[in-house]
């Protein structure tokens, strides 16, 4: 992260980083998501949603994009990426959550602007995820060294015009000692979008960091019902910091590395450290056995 980059994060609250993704990575996510939306009509894109497709689902791992495998968990911990989130974040950090956002012209679907966090406080109590995010979501620069809660990358599959819709912010929001006017928070048209939000534009292949204290938001989408805009979120945190209600269990995720699986984990003062990496995996085999024991339960059942 050179110096402009880290002056316009610090003074804008965002960056876009250029061509992150080759082509031939583009391909195989936009192939493994259009096959995987083909496959589930309305599927569950990531787990940022606190929803469980049947009641056997671990209480403490909900559905995420990593379950496509390939480049999906390419996106872990993309090398081109890492010293961005390192300067961001600290040297320990974790991936918090992920999903995917796509927009298109849907005329039964009505879509807002809702524009969400900024300022200390995050956004306060009337924000999108509640009162208590204003703790987490915070942004600070002190002592040379940048202070995160929660910083975003958003992957970008697809070329976005700014007067397309998509992504929009209110750069240097999240510095604001005040909170976002109520009345600036939703758009239900491009007309409706107050002048100092700023729609960034992007190529495919690009990829945006913000970080979530900084007031942002989906413009509704005017980019033709012929295109989309699909967009790859995945969410880091300090090692010590949680936003998400979910963790992962790298062991449904087959060939991780190491360093993949110690983002993965979930939150703790210590980071990835042996004790903490005992415990952790001490608490996947016995959700292992739980789920062995379920399904002799249901055969028992079954032969009644």
């Amino acid at each position: 992260m050179n110096d402009e980059e880290q002056y316009l994060f610090d003074l804008r609250g965002f960056i876009v980083v250029r061509n992150v993704l080759q082509r031939d990575q583009i391909d195989d996510l936009s192939q493994r998501l259009e096959s995987h939306r083909v496959k589930n009509p309305n599927p569950i894109l990531g787990s940022d949603r606190t929803i469980f497709r049947n009641e056997h689902d671990p209480a403490w791992s909900a559905a995420s994009l990593l379950e496509l495998g390939g480049g999906y968990l390419d996106l872990i911990d993309l090398p081109a990426l890492k010293p961005y989130l390192t300067m961001l974040l600290g040297k320990h950090y974790r991936l918090d959550h992920d999903y995917a956002k796509i927009d298109s012209k849907m005329p039964d679907r009505e879509k807002t602007l809702y524009l969400h966090g900024g300022g200390q406080g995050a956004g306060g109590p009337a924000d999108l995820v509640g009162p208590s995010d204003g703790g987490q979501c915070f942004y600070r620069y002190s002592n040379g060294r940048f202070f995160n809660g929660l910083v975003a990358v958003a992957f970008e599959l697809d070329d976005i015009n700014a007067e397309d819709g998509g992504f929009a912010c209110v750069p240097g929001s999240h510095k604001s000692n005040i909170g976002l006017p109520s009345a600036w928070r939703h758009s239900k048209t491009q007309a409706e979008v107050p002048d100092f939000v700023e729609q960034v534009a992007v190529a495919a292949g690009d990829a945006i960091i913000f970080t979530e204290a900084c007031a942002h938001g989906t413009v509704p989408w005017e980019g033709g019902s012929d295109r989309e805009r699909r967009t790859l979120f995945y969410k880091y945190c300090p090692h010590a910091v949680a936003w998400s209600p979910c963790y992962y269990n790298a062991n449904n995720y087959p060939g991780l590395s190491t360093e993949q699986r110690q983002m993965l984990m979930p939150p703790s003062a210590y980071g990835p450290h042996a004790i903490t990496e005992h415990i952790w995996q001490k608490a996947q085999d016995e959700q292992l056995e739980l789920q062995r024991l379920r399904a002799e339960l249901a055969e028992l059942r079954g032969s009644d």
